[in-house]
């Protein structure tokens, strides 16, 4: 595991940017996991911008989302196959049918949940982006999920509700949603995982350097063979062993 802390959030968000764009022009056809939370909207505001200015193109990439809210309309801005749509897919270049997802709206969600589980296997993901919730989760695979899950429909825990009551209204957000599993993710051929702010700090320390257990998901990126964790020093605050600026 290569960890990687940055000067600032900002600079940490450039780190991922820079990780995914040695990624995606390293391959004719790459296959990008994507994730989506506040701590993705500033890497993905740097790619739009290489794009722009720099003509940094995703036209061969397919991209597979972590994970999806089930409960939400199909026009839902807060869905996030819409997220990754207003802050990555609309401003660059990826072919019409490059995005792919799990359906919330499938009249059988098991069933939608075991082609979507396929669906990744077989694109064979190169690279997969990760956050990490404060709780330590990945994706929606919440505290106590066995670390060799896979997609499936999900119930969230009180504590990933109440982090996200503030983009719905009331503070009321979905009970479930989709999710691809940790042993789904971890077939990923590359994990990237960012986390920003002090307030990840508890988290990011027991999955860097705490035991691999389902009560922290994300311990389980220990297991990989080729994972880079970036922060910036909020994030690092509780790590035991200090790692130099990129």
């Amino acid at each position: 595991m290569r960890v990687v802390v940055a000067a600032s959030a900002r600079s940490a968000a450039r780190v991922a940017a820079d990780l995914v764009e040695e990624f995606i022009t390293a391959s004719p056809s790459p296959a990008l996991g994507l994730a989506t939370g506040e701590t993705m909207e500033a890497p993905y505001a740097e790619l739009v911008r290489r794009h722009r200015e720099q003509g940094l193109s995703f036209a061969g990439a397919r991209v597979y989302l972590l994970d999806e809210y089930v409960g939400l309309g199909r026009l839902d801005r807060r869905a996030y196959r819409n997220v990754v749509d207003r802050q990555l897919v609309r401003h660059v270049d990826l072919a019409p049918g490059a995005v792919h997802g799990p359906d919330p709206h499938a009249a059988d969600l098991d069933t939608e949940c075991a082609r979507y589980e396929r669906e990744v296997r077989d694109a064979n993901i190169g690279l997969q982006l990760l956050g990490i919730g404060a709780n330590g989760h990945i994706a929606f695979n919440e505290p106590g999920e066995p670390l060799d899950s896979t997609t499936r429909v999900v119930t969230l825990s009180r504590r990933t509700r109440a982090d996200n009551a503030r983009f719905f209204p009331h503070g009321r957000s979905p009970a479930q949603a989709i999710t691809q599993g940790i042993a789904t993710i971890s077939a990923a051929a590359r994990l990237v995982l960012l986390a920003c702010g002090a307030h990840k700090a508890p988290a990011v320390a027991r999955a860097v350097e705490g035991p691999v257990t389902a009560e922290v998901p994300a311990s389980a990126i220990q297991l990989h063979p080729d994972v880079t964790v970036v922060l910036d020093p909020g994030a690092s605050s509780r790590l035991t062993e200090r790692v130099a600026d990129p």
